[in-house]
């Protein structure tokens, strides 16, 4: 006689489709970013005419910067109609339009083809795909979050950086393969493709897994008290709504101000240390292609066994002290970090690299769990979609032009830590001026946070 699953079997089972359906977007997001970065120098020669090498690469990475313009404006869109529709509905839509733009980059024909139709039409694909991509990340953290328990809720939501992370290991990879199998013939014609083209089916798979899922029962609790409302009195209360709406979000702008101080050391390492080592040891510690790609691949190999350790690291200790750590660590370790690693070398670099991850993981492990707990339930998609996003814009996307600039303009092949520092003092100032957020239930409205002391709660069920 067959029995029937019991609820906590029935709840691991809806937590570990929400973990794997909520990171495979992130993987998918992060594998175009770091396939595009990895093969920049070929992608410089595939879609721009200049016989600069460094005019066609910084051409290349301002394509990269320009495609993040329009975050703010995806993040306010996705973020607003997540809020008001649910988280469900908004990432299967994302997933949707960003496999595709992804997909058809891959088909796209380069300068030699259609001249300067190619640059312009390769900007395009990007800024579709960055709108798409300004929901994803924080759509998946919110919905893993509003499953998860709030003892492990930091190393839940890890995942969604563990997708980021793979989906760059993924893509060093890839790039490694391509550039120690591949003649740059066929890598500027059909190889650089490859990774573009693959978002096509991984897209779809994203999507079957997240229309097979419920919205979060933190959602469907709003959700069911607004249909109460507008049960008992329609219009009135359809209006009183939006108003309260509105003014949740009035009463977040204040934690996501400090939420993009905090936001501004994790887009800008991000992008500076995973987007940018392999083009900064190609170009400043003359290292091939393949060993430059290696170093990058090593690190990630790392660094996905460094997140979860560090997420469980905040859960124990606080999610305020894990970042305050991380922020000195790179106002401290930045310079000499970029000095090493102008040496080149493959084994320096690769120390260098996983000893600055370590300290990164410390910001990307934890934000995640750190932003969903700044903001009540009817604001938290926008409230962590925004600050998220526009830190994308400013600190995170121009990462890589603003490296490869500050070594033209100095002539320092170590300058590009200058910028990693800025952004480790800007994430101190959010930090000390934000409270601990860590092992506290998640709050319906904004009002409420801060209020609930920072101390030991029972698990939340997941329904």
């Amino acid at each position: 006689m067959s029995s029937s699953p019991t609820p906590a079997a029935e709840n691991r089972s809806v937590l570990r489709r929400v973990l794997i359906a909520g990171g495979l977007g992130t993987v998918l997001e992060y594998f175009d970013y770091a396939s595009y970065s990895y093969l920049a120098t070929t992608i410089a020669v595939v879609f721009f005419s200049s016989e600069d090498r460094t005019v066609a690469l910084l051409s290349t990475f301002a394509i990269f910067a320009l495609g993040f313009l329009v975050r703010p404006i995806g993040a306010f869109v996705w973020g607003s109609l997540g809020d008001r529709l649910g988280r469900k509905v908004i990432l299967s839509t994302t997933i949707l339009l960003m496999a595709g733009s992804t997909f058809l980059i891959g088909l796209l024909p380069g300068y030699a083809t259609i001249g300067v139709l190619a640059p312009l039409l390769l900007l395009l694909l990007r800024m579709t795909q960055s709108f798409a991509a300004s929901g994803e990340y924080a759509g998946a953290s919110t919905f893993i979050a509003e499953y998860a328990p709030a003892k492990r809720r930091g190393l839940l939501t890890s995942f969604v950086p563990l997708g980021s992370a793979a989906g760059f290991l993924f893509a060093s990879l890839m790039a490694t393969i391509f550039y120690a199998t591949m003649s740059p013939e066929f890598l500027q014609s059909w190889g650089w493709r490859i990774p573009f083209l693959i978002a096509g089916p991984l897209g779809i798979l994203g999507l079957w897994l997240r229309t097979r899922l419920e919205d979060t029962p933190q959602f469907r609790h709003i959700q069911e008290i607004e249909r109460q409302q507008r049960a008992r009195d329609a219009a009135q209360r359809a209006a009183a709504s939006r108003a309260e709406r509105w003014a949740e979000v009035r009463r977040s702008v204040p934690s996501m101000i400090k939420v993009l101080l905090v936001m501004s050391l994790n887009a800008g390492a991000y992008y500076l240390l995973l987007s940018y080592t392999p083009t900064f040891l190609i170009e400043q510690a003359h290292m091939s292609e393949a060993s430059s790609n290696l170093v990058v691949t090593i690190g990630l190999v790392c660094y996905l066994a460094i997140i979860p350790v560090m997420a469980h690291f905040s859960d124990r200790f606080g999610r305020k002290r894990t970042l305050l750590i991380s922020s000195i660590a790179f106002i401290v370790l930045s310079y000499p970090m970029m000095s090493l690693f102008a040496r080149g070398g493959l084994v320096l670099a690769t120390t260098v690299l996983i000893i600055g991850l370590i300290f990164f993981a410390m910001n990307d492990a934890v934000f995640p769990s750190f932003f969903t707990e700044m903001f009540g339930t009817r604001s938290r998609y926008l409230g962590f979609a925004l600050p998220f996003n526009i830190g994308a814009l400013l600190f995170g996307g121009v990462a890589p032009l603003i490296g490869t600039w500050l070594i033209q303009a100095t002539s320092n092949s170590s300058a590009p830590a200058f910028f990693l520092i800025s952004v480790g003092a800007l994430s101190l100032i959010g930090l000390l001026l934000s409270r601990e957020t860590a092992r506290t239930d998640l709050v319906d409205t904004q009002r409420e946070v801060g209020t609930v002391p920072a101390h030991l709660v029972a698990d939340s069920p997941v329904h």
